[in-house]
C-alpha cells in the first residue's frame, strides 16, 4: 500500500511588525476624529500595545484640551 503523499510545509505567517511612536499616534489622532480606513484596523494592521495606546491618548487628550483652553484665552482678551 503506497504511502500518502505528504503534505506541503507552510510557514506559518509572520508576526505583526509592532508600530513605531508615529503610528501608534496617527491611528489615536484618527480614532479622535473618527477617520480611518479599514486597513489601519484589519489583520495587517501593526501590533500595537495597550500601554502604548493609552500613554498616546492621554496626552493627545491633555494637549487637546490645554490648546483649546490657550485658544479660548487668548481669543477673550
Amino acid at each position: 500500500m503506497p504511502l500518502p503523499p505528504d503534505k506541503p510545509q507552510t510557514d506559518p505567517p509572520p508576526a505583526p511588525k509592532k508600530a513605531n511612536l508615529l503610528r501608534v499616534i496617527w491611528i489615536v489622532v484618527s480614532g479622535f476624529f473618527m477617520i480611518g480606513r479599514n486597513r489601519d484596523y484589519g489583520p495587517d494592521a501593526p501590533r500595537i500595545s495597550p500601554a502604548q495606546l493609552v500613554i498616546v491618548a492621554v496626552v493627545g487628550a491633555v494637549v487637546f484640551v490645554v490648546s483649546l483652553i490657550t485658544l479660548v484665552s487668548f481669543i477673550t482678551r
